[in-house]
């Protein structure tokens, strides 16, 4: 049977992470599938390199999101394919779509963020909620990352076609022991040697950056020679990062920021800060701080969406609100008070407990249940 696979989002972090590393996974793993994998004309080569197996095949496809030429052009495509089934890696599923169709769900993030109220952003959260509903509606079956995006969903006025089902995402080996030359590379990279406060994600505003900011300048008043690495890129329409620092003063050289961080260099991005601080608003699991975890730093992150669930006691957790709170739990790891190392042990175990390989496999009776339902209609 042949499964086609929205892989659009190739090279972004969070969804384009959980591609890759599902796409390796079924590179290894027996099953009766022949997979088609959707990419751009950008992420061809890269995802033709990285595949490696004649089950798996590329297919150029319109690539863009959220926009006219997903719902035309891309539909087309869609139509024109010999599957069985497509995963949705992402809710974007065009709305006039309607073969059957698995469709992974990561987050709510923009119910409960919908950006700006101004005109251009109200008819783009419209847009959004119309596909995101259309996608939950007509999937065969939803797949939600953690038990609290599940709970979520559920509680949005939406039609769903059926339960869904939780499978977790995991967490590579190589973020266990990141080898001693890319920790080199890491240093080289960001041109210092000293402690570092740690900050990955994309720059929206649910990732609270401007608290993140607020609270490093009071770890600064007590620690001036630790510094704060910001990874990604900046986003249109949502908080500037680095006027936002120049509005606090925060000096220049206090902060650093890489740009985007490789899948090979991030383990040793995390194993080199003295923590990683990740108090976002609103997280549909959390990979980063379950990342930071595997490699053995401590982490400080919100009690807030699904991080409780998903670090389970191995983390600090703070008020994401309360930047005082946020300061504190940064201070007291740096200075080492308490026991850092049964919370590094913990997070390790804690990290170990999620596995890509498991969250393939699941995925794969997915694909079987879906499509041996499909045989009996």
């Amino acid at each position: 049977m042949r499964i086609a696979i929205d892989a659009r989002a190739w090279e972004w972090a969070g969804i384009g992470r959980y591609i890759r590393n599902l796409l390796s996974e079924y590179a290894r793993l027996e099953h009766p599938y022949v997979f088609e994998v959707l990419v751009g004309s950008r992420t061809e080569e890269a995802a033709v390199h990285a595949l490696g197996d004649n089950r798996l095949t590329t297919r150029l496809v319109e690539p863009s999101y959220y926009s006219w030429r997903e719902q035309v052009l891309f539909r087309r495509q869609l139509a024109g394919l010999s599957v069985d089934l497509v995963h949705f890696t992402h809710f974007n599923v065009p709305l006039f779509y309607s073969g059957p169709s698995v469709v992974t769900i990561h987050d709510v993030t923009r119910f409960y963020f919908p950006g700006q109220r101004v005109p251009q952003e109200l008819l783009r959260q419209v847009f959004y909620e119309q596909v995101f509903a259309h996608a939950v509606r007509r999937a065969r079956q939803v797949i939600c990352v953690s038990e609290t995006t599940c709970l979520a969903l559920a509680a949005l006025p939406l039609r769903i076609s059926r339960q869904p089902v939780v499978i977790p995402e995991g967490v590579a080996e190589r973020f266990f022991a990141a080898p001693a030359a890319e920790r080199q590379q890491v240093r080289a990279r960001l041109g210092f040697d000293g402690p570092y406060v740690l900050s990955v994600g994309v720059w929206m505003g649910h990732k609270n950056l401007r608290r993140t900011l607020a609270a490093f300048t009071a770890v600064r008043r007590v620690r001036p020679d630790v510094r704060l690495v910001i990874t990604g890129r900046a986003q249109p329409r949502y908080v500037n990062v680095p006027a936002k620092a120049a509005q606090l003063q925060i000096p220049e050289e206090a902060i650093v920021y890489p740009g985007f961080i490789s899948d090979e260099l991030l383990p040793a991005m995390y194993a080199e800060a003295a923590v990683l601080l990740f108090p976002s608003l609103y997280e549909g699991f959390g990979l980063p701080a379950l990342e930071a975890l595997a490699a053995g730093i401590p982490v400080v992150a919100a009690q807030a969406g699904s991080l409780p669930e998903v670090l389970d006691g191995a983390a600090f957790l703070v008020n994401p609100e309360y930047e005082p709170g946020i300061a504190r739990a940064v201070l007291q790891v740096l200075a080492g008070d308490g026991d850092l190392e049964g919370l590094r042990a913990a997070g390790r175990e804690r990290a170990r407990r999620f596995s890509w390989k498991e969250c393939a496999r699941r995925t794969l009776h997915v694909y079987d249940e879906v499509l041996r339902g499909r045989k009996k209609r």
